[in-house]
């Protein structure tokens, strides 16, 4: 059975990305010889999220499957340095590239066998890190968010409520610049001050795994994020418009989500516009989108099929 806790068996590493010192976690598989060399993937995590939690999970046990994996903090968030909790789309995106070459340049890994995963919203940084980084093989992406401006206005009660929560912090977050300051929004609704924040049904949902005593509640984790940033915010962000990109170099793609997860009718959509040598979906059913972050029967399926899809491509 798959613990949800991660293990004591890895290594704290850092890696520069954009002049910034970034933290992660290095894990190895088991029957790890310093003389052979091995396949590698990066994972990265949910929006909000640190190494020790969901991505942390993964990169752990998929590296039980014979891969060396890399869960890190992007720039701000957790043990990393950089303006803290700015949910920046393409800093983001950076990093998981940067993580990429920081895999390439140990002399345990197989160059030639590096993959990119991606959770929650993290599955759309690391779609896009893989159009435009030739060194990543394949992708494989659990619990996606994939949302537009559209589906985001509809969440927040339609798109005069978001164009004017939009509006009204362009020019609160100009003036918290001028101090250095920035505007938070929590992740969940735990606290009672939380709830004064229009939220969504999925946001509720994330107390489950983010509350008090719950397994992503880590000391290195905060409920507030800063998801403006004009138009590299992950607000604004749309990942569908990078599918015919993504078709272009036609990479295997596997994707696992929940029936109850975030839109899934917009996941199966994408899921069917991505065109690729070897693709495969692994709909989870009677869950939604947080169980797929440490319920071991979600957990040990996903990294069963994204291992075994991965290892198709393996030269």
């Amino acid at each position: 059975m798959i613990s949800t806790t991660i293990a004591k068996k890895n290594d704290k590493v850092y890696f520069n990305s954009d002049g910034k010192k970034l933290a992660a976690l290095l894990f190895k598989p088991d029957n790890f010889d310093i003389k052979n060399k091995y396949p590698a993937l990066v994972v990265t995590r949910p929006a909000s999220g640190v190494k020790e939690q969901t991505a942390g999970l993964y990169a752990q046990k998929l590296a039980k499957k014979g891969f060396i994996t890399l869960a890190f903090d992007p720039k701000g968030y957790g043990e990393s340095e950089g303006r803290k909790r700015v949910e920046d789309v393409y800093s983001i995106i950076s990093d998981t590239k940067n993580a990429i070459t920081f895999l390439e340049n140990m002399d345990n890994v197989d160059t030639s066998n590096i993959f990119n995963v991606g959770i929650c919203m993290g599955s759309a940084y690391a779609t896009v890190a893989s159009i435009e980084d030739k060194r990543i093989k394949a992708t494989g992406v659990i619990s996606p968010i994939y949302t537009n401006p559209e589906d985001m206005a509809k969440a927040y009660g339609g798109k005069f409520i978001l164009a004017s929560m939009l509006y009204s912090m362009k020019w609160i977050v100009g003036l918290l610049d001028l101090f250095g300051l920035q505007m938070y929004v929590p992740l969940a609704p735990i606290k009672l001050t939380d709830k004064i924040y229009p939220t969504t049904k999925m946001q509720k949902l994330a107390i489950e795994y983010y509350g008090p005593g719950a397994i992503g509640d880590v000391p290195t984790w905060r409920n507030k994020v800063n998801f403006y940033k004009g138009e590299t915010g992950a607000i604004e962000f749309d990942p569908f418009e990078y599918i015919d990109k993504y078709n272009e170099q036609k990479k295997p793609y596997f994707m696992a989500f929940a029936t109850g997860g975030c839109r899934p009718e917009r996941l199966q959509d994408f899921y069917d516009k991505i065109e690729s040598t070897d693709k495969e979906v692994m709909v989870i059913p009677n869950s939604h989108h947080f169980d797929l972050y440490y319920k071991p029967e979600h957990v040990n399926k996903i990294v069963d099929g994204m291992s075994i899809l991965f290892k198709r491509h393996i030269e």
